[in-house]
């Protein structure tokens, strides 16, 4: 699919996923927009795990989100022994809603 998450970063942006999204407590944030988003508003369009596989710390996804008003970005949520479960949890929330709107 891509080569590497710069170039799913790059391919994304050429989609119309111009923000970046953060997690943020228990909402997630755009900060060039100043809006924050629940994981309800949100919904996964399409993800990419990269894992340069020498490195139990180097997984990464990057989830391309759109919200129910129609903006776009892309999430970048790093795995391994140093994820935080509360992040985590914010995940699930989002992959969730996100399974409920798929037909």
């Amino acid at each position: 699919m891509y080569e590497d998450l710069a170039d799913a970063i790059e391919s994304l942006k050429n989609k119309g996923y111009h923000h970046t999204f953060e997690l943020v407590d228990d909402i997630i944030n755009c900060k060039t927009l100043n809006m924050k988003f629940s994981p309800q508003s949100l919904e996964i369009k399409e993800s990419y795990t990269h894992d340069e596989g020498t490195d139990p710390g180097s997984e990464s996804t990057i989830y391309a989100i759109e919200s129910n008003t129609g903006i776009k970005g892309t999430l970048i949520v790093s795995y391994g022994m140093y994820a935080d479960s509360s992040r985590a949890k914010l995940i699930d929330k989002l992959l969730q809603t996100s399974k409920k709107t798929e037909h």
